[in-house]
């Protein structure tokens, strides 16, 4: 595995705590749709849905909205998300600590170098050497598993869309 094949991945891995609020909140919206509850009334008392509303009812208009689909796909994405982020994890902590330290330091907690000197005192140039080895090394570790293409594929289609949101944020191309 390329050194920038194993950036994408930690990238991606230190992206997943994000992915995974975002899909949470997308369940609770759309478990919001259908819920029966409709909150509190003007006198304070909790208000339900109209007379007869029930698990049942709820059950029909998740499956005529096409809610429960796509929560059981939000689900998925979420369960893939958690093993990966489990795959990576371990990964890491087959490094060296120094090693660790940067990658996290660095990719994981998105600090600057002078921020990554002041836990490693080296010169921010052998830093950056100390990180393109830790690269090397976690690259060479995730290679050995079986699931290391499908890891690499979904980090770098996770790389490629944040591309083009980026672009379509700043008004470059139309979606």
């Amino acid at each position: 595995m390329k050194v920038h094949e194993a950036e994408a991945i930690l990238k991606y891995y230190a992206d997943i705590p994000q992915r995974i609020e975002i899909i949470r909140r997308q369940c609770t919206a759309l478990s919001d749709e259908v819920d029966p509850m409709q909150g509190m009334g003007t006198d304070g008392m909790p208000r339900g849905g109209t007379p007869g509303d029930s698990t049942a009812a709820m059950a029909c208009r998740m499956d005529e909205l096409g809610i429960g689909d796509q929560l059981r796909q939000l689900e998925r994405q979420r369960a893939v998300l958690l093993e990966d982020q489990n795959i990576i994890r371990g990964q890491m902590n087959r490094l060296d600590s120094g090693h660790n330290l940067i990658l996290t330091e660095f990719y994981i907690s998105h600090k600057k170098w002078h921020e990554v000197q002041q836990k490693v005192p080296y010169s921010v140039q052998h830093l950056k050497y100390l990180r393109n080895v830790a690269l090397a090394q976690l690259g060479r570790n995730l290679e050995r598993l079986p699931e290391c293409a499908a890891l690499l594929s979904r980090a770098l289609n996770t790389r490629e869309e944040r591309c083009r949101a980026d672009a379509w944020a700043e008004g470059d191309i139309i979606l």
